[in-house]
């Protein structure tokens, strides 16, 4: 962060990402709660130095900086003092303002296998988040839940001794069996007895018993709601549509009504049957269950519900929460990001919560694997000339939002021509030349000079003949 100085004042603020801490006596011993609390939240920069006086920071300076520096080197070194050092050789630097010389802390947040970052050899009464301008001692089920994310074996693998087949519904997993079938009917799995078929796809195991249980993700994607409650308390699925302005819904679906299944399954078939009608793109099923119509942010908009169910904590409070408004779509699921935001946002690397649900999506076509699920968001909403998506994390309850403004970007005074094309395209593939003139107001001979250039940078191409054929973007 920058620090802004006037003579002997820093104008800046304590807050969620700034402590500042006076030094005249030396370390404070508030400091390393700072540390832990900084860490275990989203990182954030101590510095001693800065007293506190009528309200405002003074440059009270740090005697001996040398002397300090190597005590806190030493100090987060210590495993009896620190748990764990995840401070970098250029994290800590003395500048100096004022004559005087103060200490930076550039605490970064914590991977979560490093998580929790706790002091004085005390897990339970040393563990510290960060709220607002202060530090915060950490609940055991705060503890808890840092604890369960640091383990690299995933929640959703894990065999519920207490359930068994009789928890599956039938009837889901049925109709996802169909749409795998639909979708690629050469695979080997398509013919296995049901048993067989869960266990290949992980959602049922062998006990110590040879007797076949759930799994978690088993039982999340294919149980009935009332036994996935027993295991998950805070287990909960929402889906509102907000078709008119007010705080009325008009439309919802949501676990535990009794009317449906409740799982995760038939959860995403609902929403997704929902969503292009919902923001005004509409679309039709085709004989093969596969959408006709379907554009870019219809394949967005699904691809945000799908990260929503596969790095929920199901564990966490508050369950998930999808909102449809006339100019915007909001999701929420609990849990934090388990990467950097950036990493996410540049694509090509995931750390699923639930892998294995992962895995059962993919097995449908309904999401891949390769961490670019965000990324094409980004770039989607980018390419339609929308508003950039905010993701905003939250630590009490800990949880992620995305938030999909359907508004124009004001930064971008149009969308590029070519886009504007290929939109339209994905809506109608039969559209003809002299139509996409006419919807876009662009001339015939530049709409075949930009279909010119897609087909040759390969983002389009032409199925079967002239007269006809059809576009396919690609």
């Amino acid at each position: 962060m920058d620090l802004i100085f006037d003579g002997n004042l820093c104008l800046n603020k304590e807050d969620m990402f700034f402590e500042a801490k006076s030094a005249i006596k030396g370390i404070p011993m508030s400091t390393w709660e700072s540390y832990s609390a900084f860490a275990n939240s989203f990182g954030g920069v101590i510095i001693l130095g800065l007293d506190e006086k009528d309200g405002a920071l003074v440059v009270g300076g740090v005697k001996d900086t040398k002397k300090i520096v190597n005590e806190i080197w030493n100090t987060v070194n210590n495993p009896q003092k620190i748990n764990c050092n995840i401070l970098r050789a250029d994290d800590v630097n003395v500048t100096e303002h004022n004559g005087k010389e103060i200490i930076t802390i550039n605490v970064p947040r914590a991977d979560r296998h490093d998580c929790p970052v706790y002091i004085n050899n005390d897990l339970y009464g040393g563990t510290f988040r960060r709220n607002g301008p202060n530090d915060h001692r950490c609940n055991r089920p705060e503890i808890a839940s840092m604890v369960r994310e640091s383990a690299d074996m995933p929640l959703d693998a894990s065999v519920l001794d207490d359930f068994d087949m009789n928890d599956i519904d039938l009837d889901t997993l049925s109709r996802y069996r169909t749409f795998m079938r639909l979708g690629d009917e050469k695979h080997l799995w398509n013919t296995v007895r049901d048993d067989e078929f869960l266990r290949l796809i992980g959602a049922v195991k062998k006990d110590k018993n040879g007797e076949l249980r759930p799994t978690m993700a088993g039982l999340l994607m294919f149980g009935h709601e009332y036994r996935i409650s027993c295991e998950l308390p805070d287990y909960k699925l929402d889906y509102m549509e907000y078709i008119r302005s007010g705080a009325e819904w008009e439309h919802r679906i949501i676990s535990g009504d009794g009317r449906w299944s409740g799982n995760v399954f038939d959860f995403y078939m609902n929403v997704a049957n929902r969503l292009s009608v919902s923001v005004n793109r509409p679309f039709s099923i085709g004989g093969d269950w596969r959408r006709i119509d379907d554009t870019d942010i219809d394949k967005a908009l699904r691809e945000s519900l799908i990260n929503a169910l596969v790095h929920t904590d199901y564990r966490g409070r508050a369950g998930i929460r999808m909102e449809v408004r006339p100019d915007v779509v909001i999701v929420r699921n609990p849990g934090l990001f388990r990467i950097p935001i950036r990493t996410a946002k540049e694509g090509g690397y995931s750390d699923p919560r639930n892998p294995t649900l992962a895995k059962m999506f993919s097995l449908i076509g309904a999401a891949e694997r390769a961490g670019s699920g965000l990324y094409r968001i980004m770039e989607t909403w980018k390419n339609n000339g929308l508003e950039s998506p905010l993701i905003e994390e939250d630590l009490e309850p800990p949880s992620v939002q995305i938030i999909l403004s359907m508004k124009a970007d004001p930064r971008t005074s149009v969308i590029s021509e070519e886009n504007r094309i290929i939109n339209i395209m994905a809506t109608d593939g039969n559209v003809s030349i002299e139509k996409i003139s006419q919807m876009t107001g662009i001339t015939k001979s530049r709409v075949e000079m930009n279909i010119k250039k897609l087909r040759e940078a390969g983002r389009v191409k032409r199925i079967g003949e002239k007269r006809g054929g059809r576009w396919m973007v690609v």
